[in-house]
This record gives structure tokens, sequence and C-alpha cells, in this order.
């Protein structure tokens, strides 16, 4: 799965608190712990984190899939897992 500069770019400047995660943000975006489908197609990998700066948190990575590419969108952390929208389509 791909992280373009622009995508690193923008989650650098929206969401700075995930910032120092960028091995997480790959990881959980290849191995996550559920995969939820977003209103647009758009897909969420999510991974929960015992340990961040903010305590525990959920990592979720929005990635699109286009011809077969993954490509990352953003990320960010959240403590709530129900704010997360969308349908789970898979979970380890």
């Amino acid at each position: 799965m791909s992280l373009s500069d622009r995508a690193w770019k923008h989650i650098r400047e929206r969401h700075p608190e995930v910032s120092r995660y960028r091995s997480v943000i790959e990881d959980t975006a290849s191995n996550p712990e559920i995969i939820m489908e977003g209103r647009w197609g758009e897909r969420k990998a999510i991974r929960y984190l015992n340990k961040t700066h903010l305590g525990p948190k959920y990592l979720v990575v929005v990635y699109a899939e286009r011809s077969g590419r993954k490509a990352i969108i953003t990320a960010y952390l959240t403590s709530d897992k129900k704010k997360v929208k969308g349908e789970i389509v898979w979970k380890a």
C-alpha cells in the first residue's frame, strides 16, 4: 500500500497527532484488526494502540482501492471506535 508525499503532507498538516506514527500507519494499512467500508467506497483500516502519547487510541487509516492499487488518503486517532462511520467488511 502506498503513502504518497501528498497524503503524508495532508496527514501531518490536518492530523499532526499521528505524524510520529508513520510506520504504524503503513503497518495498520497492511495488517489491520478491522476493515470498514465508508460511504463513498473508501476503506478504513483500524487498529487499537495501547500506548500513544495521548493514551490508548484507535488508529484509523483511510485508503482507496482503484485499479487494483491501494493508496492511503489520511489517518487519524480516535478514542471511540463507534464514531468511525461505515460498515465492517472484515475483522481479524
